[in-house]
């Protein structure tokens, strides 16, 4: 029996080094891939207002308050720290491509007992191509994605501790994932309330917490107030939400200052563009024409709220354009990293097909391991707030780069699940063996006495009372709690 279990993990050991040379050759990928498509080289559309906006610290035009802040910081130490040298930009780009799959495979590390599993999971997410084009661009995914990663991280050790300091952390991290991309809060929301209300200490908790989320969140709040007339700490959204809910394909925005200063930007999503379901369907959105909106910036939040009001939102428009929303998302083009000239663009491209049946079968694999697996209910809950938040409310036109943080939680949930099975088949042999037809064939008699243990000993003279790995019988003596008997 124990030259069986040694087998088995000298097995296992081969095949954790096996995908420990496979993550080191997709990390030489990702090095590849960042160097030969720098993002310095693919300044223009939203990687340029990004790479200008995090450029210039003194910004303050309403596009600048619009998107969210910590982002505009990244872009910022980049800047400073490279000084806008196309090596440096591609070393520090390269870092945070590396470290985002590790911070994923920390996470699973906690989520389920498997280390085999987690591995697998670091594996998958490092030759993910959608998570690695993406880092050919200055875009806000590049960042959400660790934070993302270290917050769920963050969630599960909480959950594991239970103590203040790691409770803060987690607060702390969420805050600055929330910061980054504003489909983070609703999924803060949820660890932390959830992980408050069943741990300790409560009172405690919600102080320091709450102070500091207004260390964080307070400065930014005046800030977007004294510039806009909004609290917005995480950015303005209400462009998104009203181009939304009007079902056109265009929105342009004025905007108009008190001292005369005027704007005016132009969007259009780029789901819109082609059909995105060939070669199977010519299917396109219904979407056409263009909705204006016009913002008074002194007028603050009244003034989005009237704009807002001119349009209505019938349930008949809901259920199309959520329709079109949950295809935009599920088999939409990851734009802009969806460039086909590229093999790695021409594989995540035709990688979009997997995601929609894939959710189904984990979802169906969810519910069958369900009863056993009932007391793991945080994750599945953070992963149905992201679906409802991003695909069923209607904040946003969806397009295939919202998907990213989806894809790690998905594979996240089937690491989950493997690592789990393997949990529960170990623990059924274990308290039923004779179920086990090696233990039905082999049928072994053990002859112990109640005061004797098998221990090893060591060449020297001393005895060592203390676990240690199985070694084969020809290492051991018998103890009888009164003397070691000699040969």
């Amino acid at each position: 029996m124990f030259a069986k279990f040694q087998a088995a993990l000298r097995q296992q050991s081969t095949v954790l080094w096996v995908l420990y040379l496979l993550i080191a050759l997709g990390i030489g990928y990702q090095t590849y891939y960042v160097w030969t498509h720098n993002p310095i080289h693919n300044i223009w559309s939203d990687p340029g207002r990004h790479w200008i906006q995090g450029g210039n610290s003194e910004a303050s035009d309403p596009l600048s308050m619009t998107d969210p802040v910590l982002f505009q910081l990244y872009i910022g130490i980049i800047t400073k720290l490279s000084l806008k040298i196309p090596a440096l930009i591609a070393f520090y780009t390269t870092l945070l491509c590396v470290i985002t799959p590790w911070i994923w495979y920390r996470f699973f590390r906690l989520l389920q007992p498997s280390k085999l599993a987690a591995t697998l999971g670091w594996l998958l997410l490092t030759w993910l191509p959608s998570w690695t084009n993406i880092y050919a661009y200055f875009m806000q995914e590049t960042l959400m994605l660790p934070l993302l990663g270290a917050a769920l991280y963050a969630s599960w050790r909480c959950k594991r501790k239970q103590n203040l300091g790691a409770f803060l952390a987690m607060v702390t991290l969420w805050a600055l994932a929330g910061l980054t991309r504003g489909v983070c809060i609703p999924l803060a929301a949820v660890a932390t309330t959830w992980l408050w209300v069943v741990q300790p200490d409560k009172v405690r908790k919600a102080i320091y917490s709450t102070l500091i989320l207004v260390l964080i969140l307070g400065p930014l709040t005046y800030r977007s107030y004294e510039i806009m007339n909004v609290f917005a700490p995480h950015g303005i959204g209400h462009m998104n939400a009203i181009y939304q809910k009007s079902g056109k394909k265009e929105v342009k925005i004025w905007y108009y200052r008190e001292d005369g200063a005027k704007w005016l930007f132009g969007f259009q999503s780029p789901s819109l563009d082609n059909p995105i379901l060939q070669p199977l369907s010519d299917w396109t959105s219904r979407r056409t024409g263009t909705v204006v909106i016009y913002i008074d910036i002194k007028d603050g939040i009244a003034s989005w709220k009237s704009q807002s009001e001119k349009i209505k939102l019938t349930f008949s428009k809901y259920l199309w354009m959520t329709k079109e929303n949950l295809v935009f998302l599920f088999f939409g083009p990851s734009w802009p990293d969806n460039n086909r000239n590229w093999l790695s663009g021409e594989i995540s491209h035709q990688m979009r097909w997997i995601w929609a049946p894939l959710t189904l079968a984990c979802l169906g694999w969810t519910i069958f391991a369900w009863r056993r697996n009932r007391k793991q209910a945080l994750y599945v809950s953070i992963i149905l707030t992201w679906f409802v938040v991003q695909g069923l409310a209607p904040i946003v036109v969806n397009e295939g780069r919202y998907r990213k943080p989806f894809e790690g939680l998905l594979i996240g949930q089937i690491i989950f699940l493997l690592g789990t099975r393997k949990m529960h088949e170990r623990r059924a042999t274990i308290s039923n063996p004779a179920s086990s037809v090696k233990y039905k064939q082999q049928a072994p008699t053990r002859q112990s006495h109640a005061t004797e243990l098998r221990l090893p000993i060591r060449p020297s003279s001393t005895v060592h009372f203390r676990r240690t790995r199985y070694r084969p019988r020809r290492y051991y003596k018998t103890y009888d709690r009164r003397r070691i008997y000699g040969k």
